[in-house]
């Protein structure tokens, strides 16, 4: 089985996050959001040469650096970072979600902006 292209997966996830906020479903459209912005992050990581493999604090190490090149318009790392821990105690602890001031539509944003760039670079 071949996988997809990180570009892909990531819009695939952003989709399914914008569906479950539509419908209501915070747990879900957490989780979906924290999929896809892993997922943008690896394939720009990828075209800038920046070694992740599978630990997410390299995630969040390279999304400083990325916006550090000038590949992201900000630092997408304390985003990254809140959803790894609302995922975690959404999961693991039975909480429910807390992303403090943002929205989630606030959230989707920030990690649409992420795709849209992981998108034009995989053109």
């Amino acid at each position: 089985m071949t996988s997809k292209p990180k570009v892909e997966v990531a819009r695939e996830h952003l989709t399914k996050a914008q569906e479950e906020a539509a419908a209501g479903d915070l747990r879900d459209a957490v989780q979906w959001s924290f999929a896809s912005l892993e997922a943008a992050i690896d394939a720009l990581a990828e075209k800038h040469g920046i070694t992740i493999g599978e630990q997410h604090w390299r995630r969040r190490d390279a999304a400083t650096e990325l916006r550090g090149k000038g590949v992201l318009p900000k630092d997408l790392s304390d985003l990254h970072q809140l959803l790894n821990e609302e995922r975690k105690a959404m999961f693991y602890e039975g909480e429910d979600p807390d992303l403090g001031e943002l929205s989630i539509q606030d959230v989707i944003s920030e990690v649409e902006t992420a795709v849209r760039m992981a998108e034009a670079e995989s053109e």
